[in-house]
């Protein structure tokens, strides 16, 4: 009996082992507790214990009516919400069994590759991947392709190790106005959604331009508005103030994720301190996810790192072409036209 609590305790901090012994001492003490309300009523009501076991086990057994299409319903739900975090646990469970002696399994960081061309280079072969036969702009509007057509843009690799100026480590970038970042991260989550980096992206339409100079190609993105998280309860004035002065509204927070795979959010302020309250009591955060969700439309730019783009001039004139845009006072076009005047090296 020591032997089996010394190895309970052993293996009570594995991610996997915990889920299993946790099922089995839910197992057991389900058990526990039917055997003991038999011996409860076994006394109250003056019948013996197998009668009283037998009873209960009748209860359990008991038909009920229920309607085909509630089965069906029911079923389809419960598969749903089963099947990753079940599929997740079984592959867990393999893994250990194969390999008893990890601990846990790691995650180890893949090998960048050696950058071996400009990002300019780099991205125009991308645009030509991912559309293919389109010059000048083209225009994507179903949304389901256009997520399709960013996933062939910004596959993986997306860093790569490199000691030179002039070969970058992340050589595709988005921009808008003073703000840019390097894209490391991107994925599809469902038929319009997207992840890039932290920001989660609900895809409205892109547009493509791909000419005759490599240095110039972009994709110009435009994201629809989503619904709260319900985190903050922001009120419409509160939108329209942040839209007034950034030209979009968002909202920034942690998700958090439980032994059955599921994601739940977390308040902005306790992703930054490390630990949330749920159910009253203080929870550790330290593996939550950092997301940025837009409340209003938003749009920006992809372009390669050494694109003319990244220059003074962009941060300067940018956003106001861009917040017109998403308040119809402009055409696209005019936008598209003022980035095709930049040059190769602009200030």
């Amino acid at each position: 009996m020591k032997k089996i609590i010394l190895t309970i305790k052993e293996n009570w901090k594995d991610p996997v082992w915990s889920k299993v012994i946790a099922a089995g001492i839910i197992t057991i003490i389900t058990s526990v507790l039917t055997a003991l309300y038999a011996f409860i009523k076994m006394l109250y009501s003056k019948i013996s214990f197998e009668e009283s076991f037998q009873s209960i086990l009748s209860f359990i057994n008991e038909d009920f009516t229920i309607k085909i299409w509630g089965s069906i319903a029911l079923l389809i739900f419960y598969a749903i919400l089963i099947f990753k975090p079940t599929s997740n646990l079984i592959q867990e469970i393999l893994f250990k069994i194969r390999n008893p002696k990890i601990k846990e399994k790691k995650c180890e960081k893949p090998k960048l590759k050696n950058a071996t061309e400009h990002s300019t280079s780099l991205f125009y072969q991308r645009m030509a991947s991912a559309f293919p036969g389109v010059r000048d702009v083209k225009w994507f509007t179903d949304t389901k392709e256009a997520t399709s057509r960013l996933e062939i843009l910004l596959q993986n690799p997306l860093r790569f190790k490199s000691d030179s100026n002039e070969l970058e480590s992340d050589p595709i970038w988005w921009f808008r106005g003073v703000s840019a970042m390097h894209i490391g991260n991107f994925e599809k989550t469902g038929r319009r959604k997207v992840l890039m980096n932290f920001d989660q992206l609900k895809i409205k339409k892109i547009a493509a331009y791909h000419g005759e100079a490599y240095y110039k190609d972009f994709v110009y993105v435009e994201v629809e508005g989503e619904k709260q998280t319900g985190l903050y309860d922001h009120k419409p004035e509160n939108l329209q103030s942040q839209i007034d002065s950034r030209g979009y509204s968002y909202e920034e927070y942690g998700l958090i994720k439980n032994w059955l795979g599921w994601k739940t959010p977390i308040r902005r302020e306790d992703y930054d301190d490390g630990a949330t309250v749920i159910r009253g009591k203080v929870k550790k955060t330290l593996n939550a996810e950092l997301r940025v969700r837009y409340l209003s439309k938003y749009n920006f730019i992809i372009a390669a790192k050494g694109s003319p783009y990244n220059s003074n001039k962009f941060n300067r004139l940018s956003k106001d072409y861009l917040d017109k845009m998403l308040k119809n006072e402009i055409e696209p076009n005019e936008f598209f036209n003022f980035l095709k005047k930049f040059q190769k090296y602009e200030q």
